[in-house]
């Protein structure tokens, strides 16, 4: 081989070695798993895992009018069927009437619970005064007695007996349920996904090893050969 040709048989060489490089960076890129942003509920927002759920209310201001219309939950928070809650999150129900007025507040009180699988879960269950505090006539809190467990699906039971001040009732019983954060299994995913994205790091960096020894070598012989 004459030495004029050795520069182009290098340079040749340099651009075998950064196609197939760029070859490589593409097929890794293209093989991640897809676990991008880009979820929504459509309203705007990113999150995939909404806090609260919202119906129509029915008629009337929340003060015990619009008897016309049955009663009816407005959101609730966390929202029904939602995961990886916080185990400190506020649970908390709005409907569309009064609940919170003296002559029905008792048996409110008594219509919530709150259960993990079949078992009950001693909590607080706490309204505003409706004649302090109007604008939270229509809302109900649930305090849980001791903090929630991590991993576990709770369920929010409101039964028929929930009535507003006018008087009207829920149409049937309503059951909601939410699943907390299991911080187990958040952490042993994100160590897959850091291991995973380490192990393709040192991947490309083998196969740019690989090219740049196959290029040296080469170099190496065209130049003995040369020399011979």
């Amino acid at each position: 081989m004459k030495l004029r040709n050795f520069p182009k048989t290098i340079l040749s060489l340099l651009l075998i070695g950064l196609l197939a490089f760029g070859l490589c960076g593409s097929v890794m890129a293209g093989s991640g798993d897809g676990s991008g942003g880009g979820s929504g509920d459509g309203s705007g927002g990113g999150s995939g895992n909404a806090t609260e759920t919202t119906t129509a209310p029915g008629s009337g201001d929340g003060t015990g009018g619009g008897s016309a219309e049955p009663l009816t939950i407005v959101t609730v928070s966390p929202a029904d069927k939602a995961t990886d809650i916080a185990v400190d999150a506020p649970i908390k129900l709005e409907f569309s009437k009064n609940v919170a007025y003296a002559t029905v507040r008792d048996t409110n009180l008594k219509a919530v619970t709150l259960w993990a699988g079949d078992q009950p879960i001693k909590a607080e269950i706490t309204m505003a005064d409706d004649q302090l505090n109007p604008d939270l006539r229509n809302f109900i809190n649930i305090v849980p007695g001791e903090p929630l467990q991590e991993g576990t699906v709770y369920t929010i039971k409101v039964d028929k007996t929930l009535s507003s001040k006018s008087g009207d009732v829920l149409t049937e019983p309503i059951a909601l349920t939410f699943t907390t954060v299991d911080t187990m299994e958040v952490a042993s995913q994100t160590a897959t996904e850091t291991a995973s994205s380490s192990s393709g790091i040192n991947t490309t960096w083998i196969i740019i090893g690989i090219l740049l020894v196959v290029i040296i070598v080469i170099g190496v012989v065209v130049i003995r050969r040369k020399k011979a």
